[in-house]
């Protein structure tokens, strides 16, 4: 989907300097922290910053999503964000939350994954898509379809799941 053979690998700061823990890959692997180590030595760095899962900078106005945004939209979304769809990030297309014909930009946070399966449900399928304040896509069925599923997909996103109250103090 536009981009050479490529490891993309999210990891926490903590986990990283630590040397300990794992990394995920876009394709949904766990990678023990030596690993990531290990082959991060000769590879091309590039370095993803998300300010409460919103990620930050990368944009510009042509239709097609760069490279780096691609990066960026495989360790945020990890895969594809309709509700219940286990598809990951290496599978997708890169979608426009908000259409391009109406905005004309390629923004990253106005950018989403979408799989070749749901990436036609949106506009002529009659669903829709909005960017949540914490950055997150959500996908509104049409009205016959909305019987109250959930919106958002966090199915690449175990961590949200397993977060506590306590996750959040410094």
């Amino acid at each position: 989907n536009g981009l050479p053979a490529t490891i993309i690998v999210t990891t926490t700061l903590r986990d990283l300097e630590s040397a300990a823990g794992k990394g995920l890959t876009g394709g949904g692997t766990l990678l023990p922290m030596s690993d990531v180590i290990r082959m991060a030595r000769h590879a091309h760095h590039y370095l993803a910053i998300f300010d409460n899962g919103k990620a930050i900078g990368l944009y510009h106005t042509k239709r097609l999503a760069s490279p780096g945004q691609r990066i960026v939209l495989y360790a945020k979304d990890r895969g594809c964000t309709r509700p219940g769809c286990d598809v990951p990030g290496y599978w997708c297309e890169v979608h426009h939350v908000d259409e391009w014909a109406t905005t004309h930009r390629t923004d990253i946070d106005e950018l989403t994954l979408a799989c070749k399966s749901d990436h036609p449900l949106v506009e002529p399928g009659g669903w829709t898509t909005r960017r949540r304040a914490n950055g997150d896509t959500e996908w509104i069925p049409p009205p016959h379809l909305d019987h109250g599923q959930p919106r958002i997909n966090n199915f690449h996103h175990p961590e949200r799941l397993l977060r506590t109250d306590d996750d959040d103090d410094p």
